[in-house]
């Protein structure tokens, strides 16, 4: 009889721990400074890929993405995109940011474009708000600890459906997604991936 109240007494101190963890990742003061490891400068590039087999039955809309994972997929480059982004936190639930990106275009010259960011906790809950300069673009966020956040949108009409792992280190701020967009079909396996690669130069 000892033995099974002491099975039950480590079970509910368990269950217990387990109830208090979950109530305690709700909480919004835990994603204090969530975004802070994102300031400073990063320059690097957005690669935009396209799967060379098209849609298919497989892994629709994945969530177990990394970038040993892109490059298990036959896809081929489609667009390369210089960028810089500067990011900068006004206080633990908020951060501002400047995105420069400098497309090549087919005759050789450059395009230009200026956008806004703002990442910030708004009820519990993460946001990302890009205000391009034709788009405004609002992702949700699904913070994983170790500085690693799932970033995702789901429009039907028109169709952009997006996710993506973003992680950050000291030097090194990683982005690794895909999306469905236009008349792709969001039960068959991803048309479109990306993949950015930034360093820190400030």
């Amino acid at each position: 009889m000892q033995l099974i109240r002491f099975v039950i007494i480590i079970f509910l101190f368990f269950t217990a721990q387990v109830f208090i963890s979950c109530n305690n990742n709700k909480n919004p003061k835990n994603f204090a400074n969530v975004f802070k490891p994102l300031d400073g400068m990063w320059e690097g590039n957005f690669y935009i890929y396209e799967d060379t087999l098209g849609q298919r039955k497989g892994k629709a809309q994945p969530t177990e993405i990394s970038e040993e994972y892109i490059r298990s997929l036959p896809l081929k480059l489609i667009s390369v995109i210089k960028v810089k982004h500067i990011y900068t936190s006004l206080n633990p639930y908020l951060q501002k940011g400047k995105i420069t990106d400098t497309y090549l275009n087919s005759n050789g010259n450059t395009t230009i474009t200026h956008s806004s960011a703002t990442n910030k906790i708004e009820n519990g809950k993460l946001f990302c708000i890009l205000n391009k300069p034709q788009e405004k673009i609002i992702h949700t966020g699904n913070y994983l600890g170790n500085n690693t956040i799932i970033w995702s949108r789901k429009i039907l009409k028109p169709l952009k459906i997006e996710f993506f792992k973003e992680k950050v280190d000291s030097t090194k701020y990683i982005i690794v997604g895909w999306g469905y967009y236009g008349k792709d079909n969001p039960n068959l396996t991803p048309r479109t991936w990306f993949y950015g690669n930034y360093s820190k130069t400030n």
